[in-house]
């Protein structure tokens, strides 16, 4: 029996493109487009970055490769690994969770990963977690809101969650606890349905657990590997090199 196609989308956590979102795929396009080049080569590069728009993955990281990233050379080993075994680690439903300072790596690798699996043809989806607790909080008074969300959350073959944590600066401190429920529960939906959730954070093992208690860092521990990421901010460091080139 074959499966109705938008249901099958749904099925692996895909959802339409938002207005906006439409609008930028058409900027995008037009620029694609407008270069010298082969046409199968101009359509290929644009069909890549459609995917990555709507996978989310933010601008700064779609032409990022591993020869770029020249943080934690242990860290970058370890995940060239895990990106080579993916049908592995998504079989069994096992993604990272990369801990340490700002500027590091840590969303660096996790876009990796994720550009990884999109080439392989699955799906993906990265949020900032406390852009995620804001569309729960919304969702609350808006079902079509609550739909996507639960399509994306629970059911993208690999989610990227981006600075846990740090959401306890701004909004976590004052949320209504339906909201830290309805997120523990998402995380423990995905661990149910064994699929890969990839996370980066500014918290140690006993700060995540601190915060957001035993059962979430069992569901947490049991379906990722913790990396602690090293290194100098290269985000200062990208800057410095700009501003010293005009020099």
């Amino acid at each position: 029996m074959e499966i109705n196609s938008q249901i099958e989308k749904e099925l692996r956590g895909q959802i339409e493109l938002s207005s906006v979102e439409l609008e930028e795929l058409k900027i995008i396009k037009r620029e694609v487009f407008r270069k010298k080049g082969k046409p199968e080569d101009l359509q290929a590069e644009f069909e890549q970055k459609a995917k990555f728009l709507g996978a989310g993955i933010p601008k700064t990281y779609w032409n990022l490769t591993w020869d770029d990233f020249v943080g934690d050379k242990e860290a970058k080993k370890l995940i060239q690994k895990y990106c080579g075994s993916l049908e592995a680690a998504f079989e069994h439903g096992q993604g990272v969770i990369f801990s340490g300072d700002h500027g590091t790596g840590k969303t660096a690798l996790s876009t990796l990963i994720g550009k990884e699996a999109i080439a392989k043809g699955y799906t993906v989806r990265y949020f900032p977690v406390a852009k995620v607790l804001g569309k729960i909080l919304e969702s609350f008074n808006d079902a079509d809101l609550k739909r996507n969300l639960d399509t994306v959350m629970e059911r993208v073959e690999f989610l990227i969650l981006d600075d846990l944590g740090k959401e306890y600066l701004g909004v976590r401190q004052q949320l209504n606890p339906m909201v830290q429920l309805t997120f523990d529960a998402m995380l423990r939906e995905r661990y149910n349905r064994v699929l890969v959730t990839i996370i980066s954070t500014n918290f140690d093992k006993s700060s995540i657990q601190n915060q957001y208690g035993d059962s979430m860092l069992s569901v947490l521990y049991g379906s990722t590997k913790y990396v602690e990421v090293k290194g100098h901010d290269f985000r200062l460091v990208r800057g410095k090199e700009f501003w010293e080139g005009l020099k």
